[in-house]
């Protein structure tokens, strides 16, 4: 995804502000005498934050309003603030933003932030795009199931294996299938062409003819039903004490993460990282266990400072959000994921980790920045092996 798709402004708004939902923040839309708009929101660790949005694709962000927005952001008290269009800035406005510490979003970085962060889903709900299974598992989100991203099993693969054929009565001849051509073929599928003369096939056969399954307008209501039953009893039912229905109940490797980047090409650091959960962690032959109740995820980075002075990134730069909570890195008695105090010299990529510790039935997280002046792209790299070890000082 290269950009994201041009949307009507009012959706394009819509689509931000469940975009900040989905980070946890509870937000407010006000509209503008300029047909601008000011999305408002509040964290759970207390921040505040506002969205500057310039819905237009013909929407040009010049200078004075940068210059009123920071005015505003410093009247308010607001925390993070960050200005949003489908048009352009002007020259002079992204460097004012970096000085002033105002993350500033196009459709590029818009783009980058979905594929990067996992929420294709909520762009599916502005750009019609998407099966039925899509849009039900959307709104299962929305309404504050943790669906997760991945099923455990192809369920669309399985749709569409279901046969389309008509009723026992149909065109096709005397009580055959209309894929039977001109006569029909008595109701028969295809794969009944492998049974020998006598009736016996070579292997099991199902009982009745496929052509007289349900029409896909009944079957896919009912499918997704079933879907719904398997995922709340999989995702809802750990939280109420019920047994989870086809997935693992607790343990290492139940975490999802993503990474929230806080710039696209812009950014003065480029972390390429990969992460997994896992109740104890062994950092050259000493074992370090989770605290009870909880367990460990270690992100493993690669680091490449893109600017032309040093750049410092250290662990409590970084944050693991679970929930609308934000978890700080775990201190490992004797050891560190950071080497150099986390400077990071120009042109000189280096890897580092972090672990934090997170409540045992966790089942996403987001890496995030804590420090609003450090612009960041994070890109998931699955080539990075996700391990702790002590670095070269």
């Amino acid at each position: 995804m290269e950009k994201l798709p041009e949307l009507e402004p009012e959706s394009f708004v819509s689509f931000l502000e469940d975009l900040w939902n989905e980070r946890g923040w509870e937000t407010s839309v006000k509209q503008r005498p300029d047909e601008t708009y000011f999305i408002v929101g509040k964290r759970g660790d207390g921040k505040r934050g506002a969205l500057y949005v310039f819905p237009t694709v013909d929407s040009h962000v010049k200078k004075q309003h940068l210059k009123k927005f920071v005015g505003f952001c410093r009247k308010k008290g607001i925390d993070v603030g960050v200005v949003a269009t489908q048009g352009a800035y002007a020259d002079p406005v992204r460097k004012i933003a970096k000085s002033k510490g105002i993350h500033l979003l196009d459709r590029e970085t818009l783009a980058k932030t979905v594929d990067e962060g996992g929420f294709e889903h909520v762009l599916r709900e502005y750009t019609g795009g998407g099966s039925p299974l899509d849009r039900l598992l959307a709104t299962l989100r929305s309404y504050g199931v943790p669906v997760p991203e991945a099923l455990p099993f192809d369920f669309q693969a399985l749709l569409d294996r279901l046969p389309v054929g008509g009723s026992e009565s149909g065109e096709g001849g005397d009580g055959g299938g209309a894929v039977g051509g001109e006569g029909g073929d008595g109701g028969r599928s295809a794969s009944a062409e492998t049974s020998n003369a006598d009736g016996k096939g070579d292997g099991p056969t199902l009982p009745g003819p496929l052509t007289s399954l349900p029409r896909p307008d009944v079957v896919l209501p009912v499918a997704l039903l079933v879907l719904v039953v398997f995922l709340v009893g999989s995702a809802v039912g750990p939280a109420l004490g019920l047994p989870a229905i086809g997935a693992a109940s607790g343990g290492s490797g139940d975490v999802s993460v993503s990474a929230l980047s806080t710039a696209g090409a812009n950014a003065t650091a480029e972390v390429r990282w990969n992460a997994r959960a896992t109740d104890t962690l062994t950092v050259n032959g000493t074992t370090y266990a989770a605290p009870a109740n909880e367990t460990f995820v270690l992100v493993r980075m690669n680091v490449s400072n893109e600017d032309s002075s040093h750049l410092s990134l250290d662990q409590d730069s970084l944050a693991l959000e679970v929930a609308g909570d934000r978890y700080g890195h775990q201190p490992l008695n004797g050891t560190t994921g950071f080497a150099q105090a986390g400077l990071f010299a120009p042109n000189d990529p280096r890897e580092v980790w972090v672990a934090f510790s997170v409540p045992e039935d966790a089942t996403s997280g987001t890496l995030v920045v804590r420090d609003d002046e450090l612009t960041v792209r994070f890109v998931r790299d699955e080539g990075i092996v996700p391990e702790a070890t002590e670095p070269e000082t």
